[in-house]
């Protein structure tokens, strides 16, 4: 399996987590569904102004995190899912646009990274050991851990297979299991979901690492009461994909596409652009399978 394959889709499940008022989500939800590229506009607009913020405030752990945050959104949300489909048709443009969201995944590592360095001043040591390390997270610290292994997963999958970046995988295992054990259920079974994705492709998989992506699955359903599209995406993803099988991809696809996108306010603008994109998956299956 090619690296643009094993690693494709690693990042789409990190963009599931928005906690949005439910008027909010209903806005944005309309705003992309009749105005896609204003919302596309005004969320770059707001990353530039959070960015800026961040700058000019290089001690301010929030400012920092929210602009990091920020960034990643918007990054994963417009210009991943639009190199992907680019790259179908014209993989030099698709590669322009994965070398610029590159550049702000980038940015989003160090943004993230200060912030949590100035919460826990022996961050960098304990990310960059590959030794046994310790620090003392706090519950709260969750959501900054999680968000820093968005920022590298999305910086791997836009280096197209640079080895610079390859190695920096098992950071996200160490973010997202950290996270998992500080707070296993937050944001609706966020870490979970992204552990399907990771459990699949990281480079000390076990020989069961299928078994280990389903128990995630199922621990992700769970944690959602079964209102979030996201896991049945990612098990489409990577483990039906994985195994070429197209019967249970369609099925979990299916299985999303009749969820209420409404049921849970706070989900319900992740279930829209989670509902597109298992549109264009099966849209497009005979892409994936061979």
């Amino acid at each position: 399996m090619s690296f643009t394959n094993r690693y494709n889709f690693l990042p789409l499940f990190f963009f599931t987590f928005f906690s949005l008022s439910c008027s909010t989500s209903s806005l944005s939800i309309v705003a992309l569904n009749f105005t896609p590229e204003l919302a596309q506009k005004t969320f770059h607009r707001n990353s530039i102004r959070l960015e800026k913020k961040a700058i000019n405030s290089p001690n301010d752990s929030k400012a920092l995190y929210n602009a990091s945050k920020n960034l990643t959104m918007y990054t994963y949300g417009f210009l991943m899912d639009e190199a992907k489909k680019i790259s179908m048709e014209d993989y030099k443009e698709g590669l322009k646009i994965y070398n610029e969201a590159n550049s702000i995944f980038k940015r989003s590592i160090l943004y993230i990274e200060k912030s949590i360095q100035l919460d826990y001043k022996d961050y960098f040591t304990w990310i960059n050991n590959s030794q046994p390390s310790s620090i003392d997270f706090k519950k709260e610290s969750s959501s900054k851990l999680y968000w820093a292994a968005a920022s590298y997963a999305g910086a791997i999958q836009s280096s197209n297979g640079d080895p610079n970046w390859v190695v920096q995988l098992p950071k996200i295992g160490k973010l997202l299991e950290t996270g998992l054990e500080l707070y296993p259920e937050w944001n609706y079974g966020a870490f979970y979901t992204a552990m399907i994705s990771y459990s699949m492709i990281r480079h000390d998989a076990s020989p069961n690492k299928i078994d280990t992506a389903k128990y995630y699955f199922n621990k992700a359903l769970e944690a959602s009461d079964l209102q979030d599209l996201s896991p049945y995406i990612a098990y489409a993803e990577n483990i039906a994909l994985y195994q070429q099988n197209k019967n249970e991809f369609t099925n979990m696809l299916y299985s999303a596409l009749r969820i209420d996108i409404n049921a849970n306010p706070d989900l319900s603008l992740v279930n829209y652009i989670n509902r597109s994109r298992a549109n264009w998956l099966l849209d497009n299956i005979d892409e994936f399978f061979y």
